[in-house]
């Protein structure tokens, strides 16, 4: 009889160890990341060897590991990777109260693009190797950020945003992980709201993805158990740009970040941007209508050629685009010139061009007192150039760039007083030349 309670003793003292042992918590005890030149490797080590399923998105690009079959704690906090085809690394977890002891629900491992991907394991490790972006797309990537830093005073509707701004009319696809019932398209109203049940109604209007993803979560935890949400945009609506004049008209929409000159690519279906501009078209002077109502005006050669002033100039919903013809952009040159006539600004015109396309001075003309007539009729004003300290002493300051309205009168006398200059020869020879253009 005792040998027969030790023998139960013992086997009570077995089966509580073999419990504790089968209640032993596996713990995420490493996360390292390395690169070579074909991939990038991201290294998950937990305490034991885990059994993992996993899930690829394509927009956003992301990998979701999660566990179904084991337990894991973790103190991990998001790492940024920045690394190769690896942005970053975000941890989701079921109890959030105890920071010692947090469940792993998912990890979920951003890429910079949809790249292909495998998953290994090597003992207690999970290798996920990605493809590396090619080089040409890096390079222009790294470009662009240095761009957006380098550009404090670029248009900030749409550059301090992280991507698109979500408007009226947009469709979104909304996915809430694990929730089928939930997860549905919604479009968004006139009032920049959307519908999600049990959510009544959210506003999402001026929101960028992630900034909608994370609103989402925080209304649905209210009913679900740490919903985990990812969003995307099935209709791009509410971002919409008007091109006028000489291109090819209509109204666009934008569905990122654009610059002006992607904006023209957009429009044209060709690899030559220039197809989408009539024959008139004056793209040395495109006009970028804000929809506050301020003007800018632009040079598209200057823009295509010059690729960090280019990423400084953005269009924005609302925004209107207008190509004036070359009729418009038109300056006279008169006076004691052999050929007095009008010219057509195409790109930059000096005054030195102006004169020398006009044939060049007379002999009665002072190169002294050549006046640029400047400026709506009623708040004209007159600009005095010495032409001959440009062309003897090369004074290049004295070589104004000439605008579109602009009347160059090369005098047969010294203007002594401007004001009286522009009182007596100024106003009629304004009508003359918008009587004529």
């Amino acid at each position: 009889m005792k040998k027969s309670a030790i023998n139960i003793f013992i086997l009570l003292f077995i089966l509580q160890l073999v419990s504790c042992l089968s209640n032993r918590s596996i713990h995420l005890i490493n996360l390292t990341s390395k690169k070579t030149s074909a991939v990038t490797e991201l290294i998950l080590t937990t305490s034991s060897p885990v059994q993992y399923s996993d899930t690829k998105l394509e927009n956003p690009p992301a990998i979701i590991i999660s566990f179904p079959e084991n337990k894991i704690f973790a103190i991990e906090e998001d790492i940024v990777i920045n690394k190769g085809a690896i942005k970053k690394v975000k941890y989701e977890y079921i109890h959030r109260g105890n920071q010692g002891q947090r469940q792993l629900n998912l990890v979920i491992v951003e890429l910079t693009q949809d790249l292909p991907y495998k998953i290994t394991n090597s003992g207690s490790s999970i290798i996920i190797s990605v493809e590396n972006p090619r080089p040409s797309l890096v390079a222009a990537n790294n470009e662009k950020a240095k761009n957006e830093t380098r550009s404090p005073n670029q248009d900030k509707s749409l550059s301090l945003q992280p991507g698109y701004l979500i408007g009226p009319g947009d469709v979104l696809s909304i996915e809430v992980w694990g929730q089928p019932d939930v997860s549905r398209e919604a479009t968004v109203n006139y009032l920049g709201e959307i519908r999600l049940p049990p959510i009544k109604k959210i506003s999402v209007i001026g929101l960028s993805i992630p900034q909608l993803e994370e609103r989402l979560s925080e209304a649905l935890s209210k009913y679900l158990i740490d919903p985990i949400v990812f969003v995307s945009i099935k209709e791009y609506n509410s971002q919409r740009v008007i091109a006028l004049g000489e291109i090819k008209t209509g109204m666009y929409t934008l569905k990122r970040k654009t610059t002006l000159v992607e904006f023209f690519g957009q429009i044209g279906a060709t690899t030559d941007i220039t197809d989408i501009f009539s024959e008139n078209a004056d793209i040395f002077h495109i006009k970028l209508i804000k929809k506050d109502g301020k003007i800018l005006t632009y040079d598209l050669n200057e823009l295509i050629n010059d690729p960090q002033r280019n990423e400084q100039v953005l269009v924005s919903g609302g925004d209107t685009v207008y190509v004036p013809p070359l009729e418009i952009n038109k300056i006279f040159v008169l006076g004691e010139v052999k050929n007095p006539k009008a010219i057509t600004i195409k790109g930059k015109l000096s005054i030195v061009e102006a004169i020398t396309e006009a044939g060049g001075y007379t002999r009665d003309a002072v190169t002294k007192s050549i006046m640029i007539i400047r400026g709506d009729i009623g708040s004209q004003r007159g600009i005095r150039v010495n032409l001959s300290r440009i062309l003897k002493k090369g004074d290049v300051g004295q070589n104004i760039e000439l605008k579109a309205g602009d009347i160059v009168y090369v005098p047969k006398t010294f203007v002594v007083d401007i004001e009286r200059f522009i009182r007596v020869i100024g106003s009629p020879l304004y009508w003359i030349f918008w009587y004529t253009r």
